[in-house]
């Protein structure tokens, strides 16, 4: 899969933020993405089992429901890393999760809108989870009109971990400023000096889960975003971000 945008911005005003393919991500993944000018895939990092980056959620009827994208097994399961991870077609897990979203959100009034997209996006067998997560992510920026430079850590010539990785991302863009989500605020905020130290400004983002009318009862925030677009439209999701 290509990068998007340029390969090397000119300008380092320009706001720099990383985050790892996660599967189906929520709202204010793509919060994060639309107030970035450069907006990096972080997919060589290790898989976490039971993570963002394997499963999702989506509302029914009878609550939030996971859907779990399966990996291979594989003997370095301990050290594999996002953009190696196989996904295992072994069971129909797409068609199963084509059907639990279908019968989820068949009744809601942007349905013919948005389930297309899902439908390309799920039904392509990718090798790796890199690619189907990053093709979900990509898709929907484009569905949004998010024109953020999309890039790939397995692209990008950095080094080190962490704040470092981080740093050194920066760094291969020529940009001073990085934003970061909180829920990485404590390391971050531990490393503050190293990025002080190579002049990298810190911002944090700040996003506030808006509520719409959700289908099933009471309202459940922090699903998918697929929950927003199918219950409010792409144009009213477009604006909630």
């Amino acid at each position: 899969m290509g990068k998007r945008g340029s390969v090397m911005p000119s300008s380092n005003e320009k706001i720099l933020s990383v985050m790892q393919p996660t599967y189906l991500p929520w709202i204010g993944y793509f919060g994060l993405i639309k107030t970035s000018d450069i907006f990096v895939i972080y997919n060589t990092v290790q898989l976490t089992k039971r993570s963002w980056q394997v499963r999702n959620r989506i509302k029914t009827k009878d609550g939030d429901l996971y859907l779990t994208v399966p990996i291979k097994k594989t003997n370095k399961r301990d050290s594999l890393k996002i953009v190696d991870a196989e996904i295992d077609y072994t069971e129909d897990w797409q068609r199963k999760h084509l059907n639990s979203i279908s019968h989820a959100y068949k009744k809601s009034k942007y349905f013919d809108e948005v389930y297309h997209v899902v439908e390309s996006c799920i039904s392509k067998k990718y090798t790796s989870l890199s690619e189907l997560n990053s093709s979900f992510i990509i898709n929907i920026c484009n569905l949004l009109g998010i024109q953020t430079e999309i890039h790939f850590s397995s692209d990008i010539d950095y080094s080190g971990k962490k704040s470092d990785a981080l740093v050194s991302i920066c760094k291969y863009f020529n940009t001073t400023k990085y934003k970061s989500v909180k829920g990485s605020m404590d390391y971050i905020l531990d490393d503050r000096k190293l990025f002080s130290d190579n002049n990298i400004e810190l911002i944090w983002h700040e996003y506030i889960h808006p509520v719409y009318e959700q289908q099933h009862g009471e309202f459940l925030s922090h699903m998918s975003i697929l929950d927003c677009m199918f219950n409010v439209g792409i144009n009213n999701t477009k604006e909630m971000i």
